[in-house]
């Protein structure tokens, strides 16, 4: 029974202590064990804990229990390196920039997956018996190099750690693994503190980016889209505007990256932030080891206040003060999607972190905390993953009352709040409340409309109604109550030659009209200014917020 070695690690998270118990309790059944675990919340630790109770049980029965530990990029292995070292784990590394911690004496040995697997190095991996595997990063486990790891340890207990058990071509990882154990959803993980809440800006769905998007028709041998085929489309100074724009907008003098689509792209984007008086570097596969280490070191100390990158920080970049993600990079990658935003929902004290999403991937793959059918990932169905994008199309589709005017007048398509996680669990608004008994939504104390030009909400409080803004949170005061409290705030475009929206109290949640919806007046735009006129036209007042 292989479970009796697991221990009680009191420095652990009790997720991570339940994760490990479930862990070596598969193992008693199987050898292949994949667990599936949100970026930021642990997994290097908690796979750290698994090698400590494994050598304290050799040391303890006296038998030579050797661990080998599998990662694909030096920054992983650094990690891992630190984090062993931080349990006293005495270790080697096997990987080509680690030349001088080679010791192949320890049994617990770091390595890359290229290095163990080149022809060079397979007279150490058949010398070293392995009785336990584990592999970091372990959606790429299919790769061919992985394979030859499974042929050269075949009788060994293995662990592949993830996020994202998906795989482009829906073939699953049931050739690789026998058993998958899910961690609990991001949504349970934000509630309970353990990750940053966020809010999440985009393009709208029907906007002008996504439709020039999704009308490429070319794609690379992983099934994403052509880099050249992306730098036609997202390259060019009109999106490169809109990146900076968004930037001064919502996150101007934040510590943040962003995600880029080639080399070529990230230059553009770093010489037009730089432009403008930003602090920015840009990093890809090319930057010299030495100057990569500089850059994210001065990035880390305050010193830069962006680094643009290709693919680098996709995974292994733990930066926990990151403030927010600027995505300028288009993928067909469930992986690439969650593994980049969520770089930046590592806790951090009370940091709400700012996703801007300026390529609209919410439409294709939902939000960060969405809920996804990781088993049947696992499993392999080709029909899951063409669902993604068909079901997220719908659901965060613009529907009746969330219509949103855009200001196009320099081609831009503006950005939206998709959603907000808020830092403190508040009490739900009524909008989200099942029933619809107004005794219940008298309890609560305001009712918020859709969001109105991309930028503000109409609120009834019990003082009456306020427009706020959502982007600054402050409010200005619009007219008293009239009548009893709603139960919805409604808004209808306005089809007269007056642009804008006519603003209804309801007492359903019925998307349509209802005989006993109230006007409580009307918001529309002049030009630049944007009026808020009363249900009789009697009062006019400008919005100042």
């Amino acid at each position: 029974m292989i479970s009796v070695i697991c221990k009680k690690d009191y420095s652990l998270r009790d997720y991570q202590q339940e994760a490990k118990e479930k862990i070596f309790s598969q193992w008693d059944s199987v050898n292949n064990v994949l667990y599936q675990m949100p970026t930021g919340t642990g997994k290097t630790r908690l796979f750290t804990s698994i090698i400590r109770d494994i050598t304290l049980a050799s040391l303890q029965e006296h038998v030579r229990k050797s661990v080998l530990i599998i990662a694909h990029r030096s920054e992983l292995i650094e990690q891992i390196d630190e984090s062993l070292n931080k349990y006293r784990i005495p270790h080697g590394i096997i990987a080509g920039a680690f030349k001088d911690r080679r010791d192949l004496m320890f049994p617990v040995q770091v390595a890359s997956i290229q290095s163990i697997t080149h022809p060079s190095n397979r007279q150490f991996a058949n010398a070293f018996h392995a009785d336990f595997i584990i592999i970091d990063e372990a959606h790429h486990a299919t790769a061919q190099s992985y394979t030859k790891l499974w042929n050269y340890y075949p009788e060994s207990k293995k662990l592949g750690v993830t996020a994202t058990p998906w795989r482009m071509d829906g073939s699953g990882f049931r050739g690789n693994f026998d058993a998958l154990i899910l961690s609990m959803p991001i949504k349970e993980f934000l509630g309970k503190g353990w990750l940053a809440p966020y809010k999440y800006y985009s393009v709208p769905f029907d906007s002008r980016i996504r439709s020039e998007i999704d009308s490429i028709k070319e794609f690379g041998i992983d099934g994403d889209y052509k880099t050249s085929a992306l730098e036609q489309v997202v390259d060019t100074g009109r999106i490169r505007a809109q990146l900076l724009d968004s930037y001064f907008e919502f996150v101007k003098g934040k510590k943040g990256i962003i995600y880029s689509i080639s080399r070529k792209h990230s230059k553009h984007i770093c010489q037009q932030f730089l432009n403008a008086g930003i602090r920015i570097a840009d990093i890809d596969s090319a930057t010299p080891a030495n100057l990569r280490k500089k850059l994210v070191q001065d990035f880390k100390n305050g010193e830069l206040d962006i680094i643009v990158n290709v693919d680098i920080f996709s995974e292994g970049f733990d930066c926990p003060d990151l403030e927010f993600v600027q995505l300028a990079r288009p993928t067909r990658s469930l992986v690439k999607y969650i593994q980049q935003v969520g770089r930046g929902l590592r806790k951090n004290g009370d940091k709400q972190c700012l996703i801007l999403d300026n390529v609209g991937m919410y439409g294709r793959f939902g939000l960060p905390d969405d809920d996804r059918p990781w088993e049947e990932y696992f499993e392999g169905n080709m029909e899951s993953n063409n669902k993604i994008s068909r079901i997220n199309s719908t659901k965060y589709n613009i529907e009746y009352g969330t219509h949103r005017e855009r200001d196009l007048s320099e081609g831009l398509d503006e950005m939206c709040l998709i959603q907000q996680v808020d830092v403190e669990i508040k009490k739900e608004s009524p909008t989200s409340i099942e029933s619809d008994d107004s005794s219940a939504i008298a309890e609560s104390s305001e009712v918020r409309s859709s969001t109105i030009y991309a930028k503000y909400n109409v609120v009834e409080t019990e003082e009456g109604y306020y427009i706020e803004n959502i982007r600054n949170n402050e409010r200005q005061f619009l007219s008293e109550l009239s009548g009893r409290k709603s139960i919805s705030l409604k808004l209808m475009k306005n089809n007269n030659s007056v642009t804008g929206y006519t603003i209804i109290s309801s007492f359903n949640r019925n998307a349509k009209p209802s005989i006993n919806d109230r006007i409580i007046g009307y918001i529309y735009r002049e030009g630049r200014i944007i009026h808020f006129a009363s249900w009789n036209r009697n009062k006019v007042v400008d919005i100042k917020i």
